[in-house]
């Protein structure tokens, strides 16, 4: 998928939207709005993919809810311990419920509001389980849009280390790191490749490629890299078209990161 800084402006817009108008709901129309908003995730390439990079959901979806919409109101929904289990496990169940066509307001949401009408017990239920989903996706796309808007070009100052990769950029403190596991020499050419070929390109073509390349380093030097944020940029670059030189030195680098992603 090919994003630059608009493009994320955009869908940043559209998931604000499709986020309030779920929020905003009736309850009558509340698996309708909620079925739209899913569809937009599943069909917005960023959201999908940091989803999917948390992992599998790993409870008995469907046993769940049963539990919770037996219990009257006693039992909601376990949400899981980290960001990664709260992602997967809040979307999961959501999924389910509009693959089930489940009402929510009449047994689901029942435990997440004390008050008696219906709209309540969604108010509930949204700021109880759903806002956690919309928290984290809202906070990844913020943290891509601050990494794509990074101006100044990073360097890298690499040396080794009893077999660790210790890399710095200019004036910066010297940190080491292995956390992506990767090569960092190699991959600091084939960036540097992909810079050097990209000078054919428009001037559009050469500032996307930009930050494609600034989000890559930016998550290589993280202490938790996110594969989804490195896997977008790949897709990014690839959709650039160029000469051969430019495709090739992309390709080079998707097949570098191909066996971590």
């Amino acid at each position: 998928m090919r994003l630059n800084k608009t493009d994320l402006k955009k869908i940043l817009y559209d998931f604000n939207s499709f986020s309030n108008r779920l929020i905003q709901a009736d309850f009558h129309d509340y698996t309708d709005a909620l079925r739209k908003y899913l569809n937009f995730i599943d069909s917005t390439p960023i959201i999908i993919d940091y989803i999917t990079d948390c992992g599998t959901c790993e409870m008995d979806v469907e046993e769940e809810v049963k539990i919770v919409q037996n219990s009257f109101g006693r039992m909601i929904f376990s949400l899981g311990d980290t960001e990664e289990e709260e992602v997967r496990n809040v979307y999961a169940v959501l999924k389910y419920l509009v693959e089930t066509n489940n009402p929510i307001y009449q047994a689901i949401a029942m435990g997440y509001s004390s008050s008696t009408k219906y709209q309540d017990k969604i108010k509930g239920f949204n700021e109880r389980f759903v806002m956690v989903l919309i928290d984290h996706i809202e906070r990844y796309l913020t943290k891509v849009g601050i990494d794509m808007g990074l101006d100044d070009k990073v360097e890298y100052n690499v040396t080794v280390q009893n077999g660790q990769a210790i890399i710095a950029t200019d004036n910066a403190t010297v940190t080491a790191t292995n956390n992506i596991g990767i090569e960092t020499s190699e991959l600091k050419n084939l960036i540097l490749a992909v810079q050097e070929t990209s000078a054919s390109l428009s001037l559009e073509d050469q500032k996307s490629v930009s930050e494609y390349v600034q989000v890559i380093e930016t998550e290589v030097m993280a202490e938790r890299p996110k594969k989804a944020m490195i896997r977008t940029a790949l897709n990014g670059l690839r959709a650039v078209k160029g000469i051969t030189e430019f495709g090739a030195a992309v390709a080079s680098l998707i097949e570098f990161f191909s066996p971590l992603l």
